[in-house]
């Protein structure tokens, strides 16, 4: 096991415009007095993890972007791989991304794997549903409910899946990079969060359920790329994480038929330093909860509902992939339904694809370079 001290980070920032290129992100920067172990689940046979969902059991399900659906028996050491998903396109971000249980998935055994299909040419992100059989090694009667409108770029597939209270199921799509002013067309599905039943069929209280006036899985638009997605059963609130270009990376909370602005505002650059716009806010469109400027890369998002880290109970964890402050798990600390600070934890150890709580109340982290999954511990300080 590997014993971490937190990163102790600069104080509050100074609220600068993104265009300038020196803004940090708007919420104080907080460190505490505490130490980290990171536990290995599993860190043999494993490629590239991407999206992770535990059994009521404990056991465990991950995607990996290249292989697709592996299970972890509760305290084995090795994955297996599950059979049944379709081929995917596996190239650069796109693969076999996010994963979801059925809320009633004791009954059903269903399972909900978003992953991208076709070929450079032609390709989208898709959502399948399939039964896991109970011996864990395959996935039977395997459906296709979603497709997204198709692209010809490899970049930003998104795709988170998240169920809500009302058993609905929202899938988080990136705006295909190129396809960037599309995000603004709620008639197409790039760069939007849609809504559907369980089935694929089309929830009738989504805004554009008639087709009228956009795409009727559209719940909401104006992303860029959808990295992290939760819903807080306590509060019915979604919140999700976005990429942002070169800064502006995004917390927001998503509600019905908002538009979050991307590409007409945002506090981020071009990848060249050239200006997208010089706008960071417009009516009729969302401000985020929290932005990051340089960049974190957002991945993974969940909110600790458990008593195991004393102080955290009800903050959001997101995983954090690159930027110049190094990789790392940030602890976004909420209080009343806002953000109140943010805390970065195990700096230059992991780039964090995916986050989540175990049965047991431990966040558990998916590294995407060292090809690992982690249980995140506490140490009490001597």
């Amino acid at each position: 096991m590997r014993v971490l001290t937190l990163f102790t980070a600069a104080a509050a920032a100074t609220l600068i415009s993104a265009c300038s290129g020196a803004a940090e992100n708007q919420s104080t920067t907080i460190s505490s007095d505490a130490n980290l172990t990171l536990a290995p689940v599993v860190t043999e046979d494993i490629e590239s993890p991407w999206g992770m969902t535990f059994l009521p059991t404990g056991d465990l399900l991950f995607t990996e972007q290249e292989r697709g659906l592996r299970f972890l028996a509760k305290g084995a050491e090795r994955a297996a791989p599950v059979t049944g998903l379709p081929p995917a396109f596996a190239e650069r971000q796109g693969g076999y991304l996010g994963l979801t249980l059925d809320p009633n998935f004791t009954e059903s055994r269903n399972v909900f794997v978003a992953y991208s299909k076709g070929t450079e040419d032609t390709n989208a992100t898709a959502v399948v549903r399939g039964r896991l059989s109970d011996d864990h090694t395959r996935l039977e009667d395997v459906t296709e409910i979603f497709v997204a409108d198709t692209r010809n770029t490899s970049f930003h597939f998104g795709s988170r899946l998240q169920f809500i209270a009302d058993g609905t199921l929202m899938v988080a799509l990136g705006d295909g990079f190129k396809y960037m002013d599309d995000a603004q067309v709620p008639a197409n599905t790039h760069g939007s969060i849609v809504r559907i039943n369980a089935d694929g069929s089309i929830p009738a209280d989504n805004p554009f359920a008639s087709g009228e006036g956009g795409h009727p899985a559209v719940w909401s638009y104006g992303h860029r790329n959808v990295q992290g997605l939760y819903f807080d059963k306590a509060s019915g609130t979604l919140f999700a994480t976005e990429h942002g270009p070169k800064g502006g990376d995004e917390l927001n909370i998503i509600t019905k038929a908002a538009n979050y602005g991307w590409p007409v505002i945002t506090y981020g650059v071009n990848y060249d330093g050239t200006i997208i716009t010089k706008q960071t806010e417009a009516d009729g469109m969302e401000q985020p909860q929290n932005r990051w400027v340089p960049s974190i890369a957002p991945s993974g998002l969940t909110m600790l509902t458990s008593d195991v880290y004393p102080g955290w109970t009800g903050d959001l964890f997101s995983g954090a992939m690159n930027g110049p402050k190094g990789l790392k798990l940030v602890r976004i600390d909420m209080e009343d339904g806002k953000v109140a600070a943010v805390e970065d934890l195990l700096q230059d150890e992991l780039s964090i694809r995916d986050v989540a709580q175990g049965p047991d109340g431990y966040l558990y982290v998916a590294d995407k370079n060292s090809n690992g999954i982690f249980r995140v511990e506490l140490t009490p300080a001597e």
